[in-house]
């Protein structure tokens, strides 16, 4: 059964209502009909079988017939600070940080950034609809959220994690995964900070030493902006105990 994410409130009792939004993507694209079942979730501890009873292109009606518990999220909160690149490959690291487990994505506008934030109308509601979709195949218990875009300046002063990474390719002696395994307890919060296509620059990373944020290396090959972030974001969760090791 297909999972979807509804605001909070939506199933109050045995019979749920549908908006707009999802009956379009219920019936127009996904081909459901009535008596088909689906699964809701919004973000808390249960979540709902309910098969369909009503299904047109503006609203959908439906029964609960069984709930379950939601999948637990991961005990890690992964900050992810991917600076802004190209939409295709940024829309790629909101979708594959979704599954690794990233609980929050900061877009971040660096001095080599190629995108600025004054982009397309309705690009961050795009984003957040890529994480929601992304979360409804693989089973999160809730959305990852979206922020706005924030300079570096801004992103460097978020110091609410206590553990605050920046893969540099200057750096050659601290691997990530030698650093996060040396570390004397398990943070319960890390920001990863990806640099955009062509690096950070020299008065950016003067500024993350400044701000506390620990310089690591991913190996000896350059990757690019979304690899990193991918893969950065992999290796976290992995050294950290949230991907089955």
């Amino acid at each position: 059964m297909r999972r979807f994410f509804v605001p909070p409130g939506t199933v109050r009792g045995r019979d749920v209502a549908l908006g707009a939004e999802l009956a379009h993507r219920l019936g127009r694209v996904l081909r459901l009909k009535p008596g088909d079942r689906i699964v809701l979730a919004d973000g808390g501890a249960v979540e709902y079988e309910v098969e369909l009873r009503s299904l047109s292109a503006r609203a959908a009606t439906g029964v609960v017939v069984g709930q379950r518990a939601a999948p637990p999220e991961p005990c890690l909160e992964l900050v992810l600070y991917q600076s802004l690149i190209r939409g295709p490959r940024f829309e790629l690291v909101l979708e594959k940080g979704t599954e690794v487990g990233v609980s929050r994505f900061v877009p971040v506008v660096s001095g080599r950034s190629q995108v600025r934030p004054a982009g397309e109308p309705g690009r961050l509601e795009r984003w957040r609809r890529i994480v929601v979709e992304a979360a409804e195949q693989c089973g999160r218990g809730k959305p990852p959220v979206v922020d706005a875009p924030l300079p570096l300046a801004q992103a460097l002063r978020d110091d609410t994690a206590s553990v605050r990474i920046m893969p540099w390719e200057g750096e050659r002696l601290r691997g990530l995964g030698v650093y996060l395994r040396g570390l004397k307890e398990r943070p319960q919060r890390v920001g990863l900070f990806i640099g955009p296509e062509g690096g950070w620059g020299p008065e950016e990373v003067a500024a993350a030493r400044r701000a506390g944020v620990v310089l690591v290396s991913l190996g000896p090959r350059i990757l690019r902006s979304e690899t990193a972030g991918i893969v950065a974001a992999a290796l976290v969760m992995h050294e950290l105990g949230e991907m089955g090791g």
